[in-house]
């Protein structure tokens, strides 16, 4: 039957908080121990690993070609995917930096500033996020649509930039950074300390988020191996 009135179930008492955005040491797969190691190690944002899902197709089996999805979309929904990945370095070393906020860019829908937003909300740091938007809307309300509602609701800071001013400075990565930088610079005047995620977290630094997922599959290929042979 229900629970009677006023009976209260036992619930753990560690919160989530112990269990994810755990600061972690970071040791290379074998195979990659002749890179530099991340320094700050990586902060546990997401779900991993991710499960591995055999998809069976017919037309594959029949070639003898074992076909399986990565399924990085249960990462968890707010950030993106495999894009927690990269961001679980990036926060790691801001947070350990001393930073007080980010600063990415991308374009006014972006996925990858949207899970930026999520990952520095999660570790306790300001977000500030520079859209790109057509020069025709560049100067009204960018409204509530689909990732601009989620920026807001992450309490994101947005800072828009027309196409026209984006493609003044080249229209291209460098022109990226280049506004990134720009927007870091006046958060500088203002006293605080921005850590800059350039557009979609490709770095060095990031890099080991993928290097990261190719040992989490070679694992989990293993056992698939085995039973195979």
């Amino acid at each position: 039957g229900s629970p009677s009135a006023g009976r209260r179930l036992a619930l753990p008492r560690t919160p989530m908080v112990s269990v994810l955005l755990q600061r972690l040491s970071y040791t290379p797969p074998p195979w990659a121990t002749a890179l530099a190691a991340p320094t700050h190690g990586r902060i546990k944002l997401g779900h991993l690993p991710t499960p591995l899902m055999r998809w069976a197709c017919g037309a594959l089996s029949e070639l003898g070609v074992r076909w399986s999805i990565k399924r990085d979309d249960l990462s968890g929904n707010e950030l993106s995917g495999n894009k927690v990945r990269k961001l679980e370095f990036l926060m790691a070393e801001a947070v350990a930096g001393g930073h007080d906020c980010v600063v990415t860019i991308g374009g006014v829908q972006s996925n990858h500033c949207r899970a930026t937003a999520a990952a520095a909300r999660l570790v306790g740091l300001d977000a500030h996020l520079i859209l790109l938007v057509r020069d025709k809307s560049f100067g009204d309300e960018p409204g509530l649509q689909g990732n601009l509602l989620l920026d807001r609701l992450l309490g994101a800071t947005l800072h828009l930039c027309s196409g026209s001013d984006y493609l003044r400075q080249g229209g291209d990565l460098a022109a990226m950074n280049w506004i990134n930088e720009q927007v870091a610079a006046e958060l500088r005047r203002q006293g605080r300390v921005p850590y800059i995620v350039p557009v979609g977290g490709t770095t060095p630094l990031g890099t080991w988020g993928y290097l990261s997922a190719v040992e989490e599959l070679r694992q989990q290929l293993q056992p698939e191996e085995g039973a195979a042979a």
